[in-house]
């Protein structure tokens, strides 16, 4: 092959795959809507099971309060809420006991020591008494009936092992916030939608997944060296040969990074963890046996390359450009650029229109959607350039990834949050649970008073109104 063709055939993926790939991810976002999503809860035909939530904390006193309160109100007849302490430094077992106040079904468990997420979380996953487990970060406000639509969506099919759920960005008051919510609208959401289509997620996040314990037991829970364990653990379910799963309608509130420092630290993070995934388990993947799981790989080992290509052909033609006076392709580059913008509006509606019973409040965000794709592109690429190829090139590291980042401290909960206390125990005493020996529990369902307030949305943390979610058949 001449050098001038290669040149040429590098050139057109390099400005075609972003469009091909987002056609893809629209029409797999339209046809889940279509064909997958369902507007009413449907009750599993033996009932509700009964589900553990596990919440790791590390140094949270500024936000555990809120996600208790919002567990608390949770429409769901059998529930455990186990609040794991991993050695915090501040008040967050203090503030997490007074959130839990006298409710039975809420337990703070702290021993002390600091085991890192991946560690904790397989601590709970041992404590849990129930066959499904809820995982969802301290800093989360779950939607009072997501937890009856991933449970319904997880019991349609035994083979199903884990069901993501759909996170919505609360905190929009600077630019960097909106479009981490352009991205988590456009690019994750639809998908997540894509693969669910073929029951194939290949990232069941820990700020919402609910889980089949016993699947998870089985092939060894979360690693705790991996920077995504989260990922990391998707992948081992689907090629143990269970199915994961997407659930729309099942919202949880999350924090986004607010200024470019850990934003940063949070894309790092992220590409390490996509690099390692890919070296330990690309090659597994691509067995003709998982032929049903290669579009997740060659989607990831795809798109690592479009990124290197991207910036090595950008920095070249800059150079020739400017220092050469040979950089032909800097004009149809900006032109390119131009068509992308167009794409990412197009991007920006379809998955708009598809989550509209959620998001009511995006037409304000239009306008920085011809600008998304390269604000997104640039801290993604550097991060992936930075990060996933060392992860790629050297795998998981040989010590167990341990939390690392101090949270800012915060004063009491109040307003709404504090209210939602109030209201279920306003005299209670603080306890806490002491870590009992690390040796699988057997399912008993937890006795359980209904709590009042179901079914009520809870604000989350930023006084936005919790997304309205369709009625149930319960």
């Amino acid at each position: 092959m001449s050098e001038p063709l290669l040149s040429e055939i590098l050139f057109r993926f390099i400005v075609f795959y972003p469009v091909s790939t987002a056609a893809l991810w629209m029409a797999g976002g339209l046809l889940y809507r279509m064909y997958e999503e369902r507007s009413r809860i449907i009750r599993p035909t033996k009932g509700w099971p009964g589900v553990t939530v596990l919440v790791p904390a590390y140094n949270e006193e500024g936000t555990i309060a809120s996600c208790i309160a919002a567990l608390r109100q949770v429409d769901y007849p059998q529930l455990e809420i186990l609040i794991l302490n991993d050695g915090s430094k501040d008040g967050t077992v203090a503030v997490a006991t007074a959130a839990a106040g006298a409710d039975p079904r809420v337990q703070v468990v702290d021993d002390g020591t600091n085991m890192g997420k991946a560690d904790r979380l397989n601590d709970g996953f041992r404590r849990a008494s129930h066959d499904l487990v809820f995982v969802t970060d301290a800093d989360t406000h779950l939607h009072p009936e997501a937890l009856k639509f991933l449970v319904a969506r997880i019991e349609h099919s035994p083979r199903i092992a884990a069901v993501a759920g759909s996170p919505h960005v609360t905190n929009r008051e600077n630019l960097i916030e909106v479009m981490q919510v352009l991205e988590a609208l456009s690019l994750i959401g639809l998908m997540r939608r894509t693969y669910a289509v073929a029951g194939r997620v290949g990232t069941v996040a820990g700020v919402l997944g609910l889980f089949r314990r016993p699947a998870v037991l089985e092939v060894g829970g979360y690693d705790p060296k991996m920077a995504t364990e989260d990922i990391d653990l998707s992948w081992r379910l689907l090629l143990a040969g269970y199915r994961t799963d997407f659930e729309a309608n099942a919202v949880v509130g999350m924090q986004v990074p607010e200024s470019l420092r850990p934003l940063w630290a949070q894309r790092t993070r992220w590409a390490r963890g996509q690099g390692e995934v890919l070296r330990k388990h690309a090659f597994k993947l691509l067995r003709p046996r998982h032929f049903d799981l290669w579009p997740i790989a060659v989607e990831a080992i795809v798109s690592l390359t479009w990124v290197v290509l991207l910036v090595g052909s950008t920095v070249w033609n800059l150079v020739e450009w400017a220092f050469l006076d040979q950089g032909t392709r800097v004009h149809w580059m900006l032109g390119w650029g131009v068509a992308i913008a167009v794409v990412a509006v197009a991007q920006l509606t379809v998955a708009s229109a598809i989550a509209l019973p959620h998001e009511r409040r995006l037409g304000r965000y239009f306008v920085l959607a011809p600008i998304y794709p390269l604000a997104y592109w640039l801290v993604n690429a550097l991060a992936a350039l930075r990060s996933e190829l060392i992860g790629l090139a050297f795998g998981p590291r040989r010590k167990r990834v341990i939390w690392n980042i101090e949270r800012p401290k915060a004063p009491a909960p109040h307003g709404p949050c504090q209210q939602s206390v109030d209201h279920y125990s306003p005299n209670a005493t603080a306890r806490t649970r002491p870590s009992p020996p690390l040796t699988p529990s057997t399912s008993s369902p937890l006795p359980l008073h209904r709590m009042p307030g179901h079914g009520t949305p809870h604000p989350p943390t930023d006084g936005h109104p919790a997304p309205p979610l369709p009625p149930s058949d319960t």
